[in-house]
């Protein structure tokens, strides 16, 4: 439902209709990202798996995010006071690998705002929806600890004669590159940067407001992994600069930028909760004096392109682009020239019963051709079969988890053929891993088993 802002000044409020970290709910410099994956507003270059489907509800309340206006009777400020509670409906879904699509639908639920001056006020006429937004994400670069993305995305007004999209504006674009690596498990660094190409409309009569133009964005995230919680700790900062300046008579800059400290707790395998605080850093356009938010993603599937069998894959240490997901429809027994004489291989979780160490019936035909593979032409001196977790759970529980995980490998492994006195099992719980522990697709990475091949 398309609605009205109320003009009761020369000045209407902001209306800024935009995507990627620097407008949510119309008035709001908070948008989070509808794949749920890693950081708030900021994206990372991770994509959802195929077939993932994730949900998103946040609600964030803002106070004196508004441009305060001048008096032209007495040249002073007026005494403005306002507050928004808005809300992100969200949902993001895995097209193919590396490459994911979300929609977004934001809103104002409630609004507050106050003035001593009553001839300078403004307001919307009524709550409900502001826009709507599209994204689309392709990686186009990385492995299971960092990455390059491609964003783009769309914005359509839904705001009657807003001054600051003009009349009868145009959909405006986002182009974004997005990067982001993964330090010891724990640790994960983002940003993103790019060009928001705004199509705007005429001039609104009678109004001393121009239509904005283009802007360039950026954002940059941390994020800290505490892994006996499952709680990861998140800051960003994102913010927006006007490619040319417009008639904008407010103490507001029109560039803009807001600082982020959260929290995310991933309560299980499907729901993650987040809450925290924001405030502004530039006293810009829409930038709130504090905000506080919380929200929920929802991770359903894969409904399609799930895995049947388990897959054992060489790991090849000179592809730093290469990750899982290359090597599963790929030979990893074919050998070109003279063997190695050190070679990894991996197996997915998917080896071992849920929180157990137990093989899958169905995991042996991937063993036993790993044990064909030894056993051949190429041969071997040693196998070291090493049982790894993700972070959830204690650190010793995990470690047990892991070296009876890699005894039970092991077993099988002797009985298809394997001289025992040549394997040897370890576990490593989770001192080791390989993605970021801190949402699910990169635990599921992380529980793993290992295979060194000495010849």
């Amino acid at each position: 439902m398309k609605k009205h802002l109320l003009l009761l000044s020369l000045f209407l409020l902001w209306m800024n209709s935009s995507y990627a970290n620097v407008v949510g709910a119309d008035t709001q410099n908070f948008n989070p990202t509808t794949n749920g994956l890693d950081f708030v507003t900021v994206h990372s270059s991770e994509t959802l798996k195929p077939g993932i489907l994730n949900f998103g509800l946040f609600l964030n309340y803002a106070v004196n995010s508004l441009p305060n206006h001048e008096d032209t009777t007495t040249q002073t400020r007026t005494n403005f006071q306002d507050s928004l509670l808005s809300a992100d409906m969200n949902v993001g879904f895995g097209i193919l690998r590396n490459w994911d699509v979300g929609f977004s639908v934001p809103m104002l639920l409630s609004q507050s705002v106050t003035s001593d001056v009553a001839a300078f006020r403004g307001q919307f006429a009524e709550t409900g929806l502001t826009e709507f937004r599209g994204n689309t994400k392709y990686r186009f670069l990385g492995n299971d600890a960092q990455g390059l993305a491609a964003v783009v995305s769309f914005n359509l007004n839904q705001i009657v004669d807003n001054p600051f999209a003009g009349s009868n504006p145009g959909p405006t674009f986002n182009f974004e590159l997005a990067g982001d690596t993964t330090l010891e498990g724990v640790w994960a660094l983002g940003g993103n940067i790019g060009y928001r190409l705004r199509q705007p409309g005429d001039k609104l009569p009678n109004v001393p407001i121009e239509p904005l133009g283009d802007q360039l964005i950026a954002s940059a995230a941390v994020s800290y992994l505490i892994p006996s919680y499952d709680v990861k700790v998140i800051g960003e900062l994102f913010g927006s600069y006007p490619m040319k300046d417009t008639v904008f008579a407010s103490d507001r800059d029109l560039s803009s930028l807001e600082a982020l400290l959260g929290a995310k707790w991933d309560v299980n395998r499907s729901i993650a909760l987040h809450g925290g605080f924001g405030t502004e850093v530039i006293h810009g356009t829409s930038s709130p004096d504090w905000r506080i938010y919380t929200g929920i993603n929802w991770v359903l599937g894969p409904l399609y392109g799930q895995e049947k069998e388990p897959v054992i894959y060489r790991v090849d240490e000179t592809r730093e682009d290469s990750s899982e997901e290359d090597f599963f429809y790929d030979n990893p027994y074919a050998i070109k020239g003279k063997p190695l004489k050190k070679e990894t291989f991996r197996a997915r979780d998917i080896l071992f019963e849920f929180n157990s160490a137990t093989v899958h019936p169905y995991a042996k035909q991937s063993l036993q051709e790993f044990v064909d593979y030894l056993m051949g032409p190429a041969g071997f001196k040693r196998l070291i079969i090493e049982g790894h977790t993700d972070s959830v759970g204690s650190e010793a529980y995990n470690q047990k988890l892991s070296l009876k995980r890699a005894q039970m490998v092991r077993k099988v492994l002797v009985s298809m053929g394997l001289p025992g006195n040549k394997v040897v099992a370890v576990g490593l719980g989770e001192s080791q891993p390989i993605a970021d522990n801190g949402n699910f697709q990169g635990r599921a990475i992380n529980r793993r088993v290992e295979f060194q091949v000495s010849r």
